[in-house]
C-alpha cells in the first residue's frame, strides 16, 4: 500500500504531464453526451463507444501502468478489458445508449453524468484537493461513475449481449467498489464514496434488469 502523499504526488505528476489529453478527451465526451441525449442516433452511439474505448485504454495503459503502478493489476487490467469490449461493440452494435423514458431514471442518469463530468472535479478542488493533486476530469474514478450511469441506460435494450455486457458491467462495478472504498479509507479522498454509491446503483440496476428479463 502506497502512502497518501505518494498517491497525491502521482496524481500531480500525471495531471501536469497529461493535462492536454485529459481536456481534449473530456471535451469530446461532453459533446458526445449532449448529442447522445438530445439527438440520439446510431452514429452518435458509435462515436461514444469509441470515446469510451479511448478513455479506458488511456487510463489502463498510461495512468495505471505508467504512473499509478501499485494499482496496475486491480485497476489497469480491468480498464483495458473494458476498452476492448467497447471497441468490439463498435462492430457488433449490441449496446445502445438512450436517455431513459421514466422520469426518475432520466433525472438520476443526468445527475450522475453531470457529477462525473464536472461537479466531481469542482467539489474535489473545494474540499482540499485543488489541481494538480487528486483525480480530475477523465481520471479512472469519474470515468467509471459516468460509464456506469451510461451503461445503465442500455440495460432494457432487447438486443444486448447478456454475457459480454454483464462482464463489462462487473469490471466497472469491481473498480467502483475497490476504489470507492479504498481511496477514502487509505488516502482520505472521501469524494470517492460517490464512486461506491454509483457502483451500488449500477449493481441494483443490473440485478433488477436481469430479474425482470428472466
Amino acid at each position: 500500500m502506497i502512502k497518501p502523499e505518494t498517491w497525491y504526488a502521482t496524481f500531480a505528476a500525471y495531471n501536469t504531464a497529461m493535462l492536454p489529453v485529459l481536456i481534449i478527451s473530456w471535451i469530446a465526451l461532453v459533446v458526445c453526451t449532449v448529442l447522445l441525449f438530445t439527438k440520439p442516433s446510431k452514429k452518435t452511439n458509435t462515436v461514444m463507444k469509441v470515446c469510451l474505448a479511448f478513455v479506458f485504454a488511456w487510463n489502463g495503459v498510461v495512468f495505471f501502468f505508467m504512473y499509478m503502478k501499485s494499482s496496475a493489476i486491480p485497476g489497469g487490467i480491468p480498464m483495458v478489458l473494458i476498452s476492448i469490449l467497447f471497441l468490439v461493440d463498435v462492430f457488433r452494435n449490441k449496446i445502445t445508449f438512450k436517455l431513459p423514458d421514466k422520469k426518475w431514471h432520466k433525472y438520476l442518469t443526468l445527475s450522475i453524468v453531470v457529477w462525473a463530468l464536472g461537479l466531481y472535479t469542482i467539489v474535489g478542488w473545494l474540499t482540499g484537493h485543488p489541481y494538480p493533486n487528486g483525480p480530475i476530469l477523465m481520471a479512472p474514478c469519474p470515468s467509471t461513475i459516468f460509464t456506469i450511469a451510461l451503461l445503465s441506460t442500455a440495460l432494457p435494450i432487447a438486443k444486448i449481449d447478456k454475457f459480454l455486457f454483464t462482464f463489462q458491467f462487473v469490471l466497472l462495478l469491481w473498480w467502483s467498489f475497490f476504489s470507492g472504498l479504498g481511496a477514502p479509507l487509505a488516502f482520505s479522498f472521501y469524494l470517492d464514496f460517490t464512486l461506491g454509491l454509483t457502483g451500488l446503483y449500477g449493481l441494483v440496476m443490473l440485478i433488477r434488469n436481469w430479474l425482470v428479463k428472466a
